[in-house]
């Protein structure tokens, strides 16, 4: 969860925001697009606080390590679909090739996603809305980077911010071995995060 500071000093304040960094939801991308508009780390983000990889503390541990008061809170959500079929290449890794029919099962999905063997890397399926202050300020996933999302981070900080296709940072593991989106899977994901998807992707919502 890094809280940036923007190195240009003409500006009459200077600009801090903190940037609640979802897994899976290109976080990776964005900070690279935020460092190549001049904003730089505040603090150490690598390492783990109590058993959470620090780039990716859920509120409750953001709120009690790092100092944010009065400063902005952005954030990109992800449809949780998406984002977990993006995240399952971590399980495959971690449970092995053969897992699918597994996932399929509503029960043993549970189970396996509450017993994920790589304890810091639990928020890598922890609901959205635990990231999330009242206050945050949300983009879209969806709605992709292009000019408006440097248009929308330019009115929150207030400097020019503009989007540019900047290298970052690759994953070792490989990202397109994934589960296959299969409908008894997309229904457990339904019902895993129900909350998320009743909260911000509503049209994904199916009847109990």
């Amino acid at each position: 969860m890094p809280v940036y500071r923007h190195n240009i000093v003409s500006f009459p304040e200077t600009k801090r925001f903190h940037f609640i960094h979802i897994p899976r939801t290109a976080g990776r991308f964005i900070e690279a697009v935020i460092e190549d508009n001049d904003f730089s780390l505040e603090n150490d983000t690598l390492g783990y606080i109590e058993g959470v990889d620090i780039i990716h503390m859920h509120r409750e541990l953001y709120e009690k390590y790092l100092d944010l008061d009065g400063i902005p809170q952005i954030a990109i959500i992800r449809n949780p679909i998406d984002r977990f079929i993006s995240a399952s290449i971590f399980l495959k890794r971690m449970y092995g090739e053969d897992i699918q029919e597994a996932m399929e099962d509503p029960m043993m999905f549970s189970m396996m996603l509450q017993n994920f063997p790589l304890t810091q890397a639990v928020n890598w399926f922890r609901p959205q809305s635990d990231f999330l202050t009242n206050g945050a300020q949300v983009w879209r996933f969806e709605d992709g980077f292009g000019k408006d999302f440097g248009e929308w981070m330019s009115g929150i900080l207030g400097v020019p911010f503009t989007v540019r296709d900047v290298p970052y940072k690759k994953l070792e593991t490989d990202e397109t071995n994934k589960l296959d989106r299969s409908a008894k899977l997309i229904d457990n994901i339904r019902q895993f995060w129900r909350e998320d998807i009743e909260q911000f992707y509503p049209e994904l919502a199916t009847p109990l």
